[in-house]
């Protein structure tokens, strides 16, 4: 097959993905139609970093459709689809499986991406990049892979790597991944060949958690730099990193190591700048808190004193989850191992 004869669909309903997108089309791919969820659809709750595609796709004058259910489950995303004309399909910021019907529908077959720290049968499942920088991992492994039925366990059509600066946040795991897959999704337009050649998973698959609002709170007992990767982790689109303040709930943004005095007990402000940022104790020094917005009207002040919640209670309750709803899908290794006491 030759590239002008590839008709290529991309389902993506989170700006995540986009940049991927737009990489592609600035490499010269042609995009028969792009697929989203309507703003009347779309739970931002349940859809971290949901996007209207329909915007994107003017402006790079693209046929794009809306459907009605994330899971294209809804009785009229079939003919949604079907009326469109394509021979292959591209999974790009779309966080759930894609059903039977659409990879029987695309001669071609659906492509995606998956990767973790320990690539993707190493990684499988749900927030590989919240973790990996949870986890403080320097590298992040990227597969590009022909999607089946089953979770991330599909043929591999290309792979690429890239490594961690200490400060890089979601939005900058993000954005590297973007480029690694904008550029193997242009490999295969470019010789769709490789889609023949694609190599058999055969390594043990292990699987990471999925992570919920809840299980965002903070132990501020843990050290500074473990304060900092989960904000780095969880900013947006992602729910942010939780406290409790007098009951009161305050969700940061951003936060960094400022100092190694302890004024307090680790939850505990001990100061509150002019520009209302301020500091928080912590087991090894102070963060800085600098970004953050509460649900309610707060008044924070010098030895007013946050919540901890217990990392290794957190922890443990995200791993029974996993096991309770996914008893044949064994954690990663990192996760087992995290020192969460």
């Amino acid at each position: 097959m030759k590239t002008e004869d590839i008709k290529l669909l991309i389902l993506c309903t989170v700006s995540t993905g986009l940049d991927a997108v737009a990489e592609v089309i600035r490499r010269g791919a042609v995009v028969s139609g792009i697929i989203g969820i309507s703003p009347e659809s779309a739970d931002p709750i349940k859809i971290s970093g949901w996007t209207d595609v329909g915007i994107f796709a003017k402006k790079w004058t693209i046929p794009f459709r809306y459907v009605e259910s994330y899971s294209l489950s809804a009785e009229g995303d079939r003919e949604i689809i079907g009326g469109l004309n394509f021979n292959l399909v591209w999974v790009s910021g779309w966080q759930r499986l894609v059903p039977q019907w659409l990879i029987n529908r695309s001669k071609l077959g659906v492509i995606g991406g998956h990767g973790s720290p320990d690539g993707i049968d190493g990684g499988r499942g749900r927030s590989p990049q919240n973790w990996a920088i949870i986890l403080g991992c320097n590298r992040f492994d990227l597969a590009l892979f022909c999607i089946t039925p089953g979770v991330d366990d599909g043929p591999i059509v290309a792979e690429r790597s890239f490594y961690y600066n200490k400060t890089d946040d979601i939005v900058i795991s993000y954005k590297k991944a973007s480029l690694c897959m904008g550029e193997m999704v242009s490999e295969v337009l470019q010789n769709p060949d490789l889609l023949d050649k694609a190599k058999q998973q055969t390594g043990k698959a292990y699987y990471y958690p999925q992570r919920k609002p809840e299980d965002g709170y903070i132990d501020w007992t843990l050290p500074q730099s473990e304060i900092w990767a989960q904000c780095r982790a969880l900013t947006k689109p992602y729910p942010g990193l939780r406290s409790l303040y007098g009951g009161k709930e305050i969700i940061i943004w951003n936060c960094r190591p400022f100092d190694d005095k302890l004024t307090g007990p680790p939850g505990e402000i001990s100061f509150v700048f002019e520009d209302t940022s301020f500091l928080v104790n912590c087991r090894d020094g102070r963060v800085i808190v600098e970004l953050f917005e509460c649900t309610e009207n707060i008044a924070l002040s010098p030895g007013g004193s946050f919540s901890s919640v217990s990392s290794r209670m957190t922890m443990l309750r995200v791993m029974n989850r996993h096991q309770v709803k996914y008893p044949n899908q064994e954690l990663a290794r990192r996760i087992l191992n995290i020192d969460a006491g």
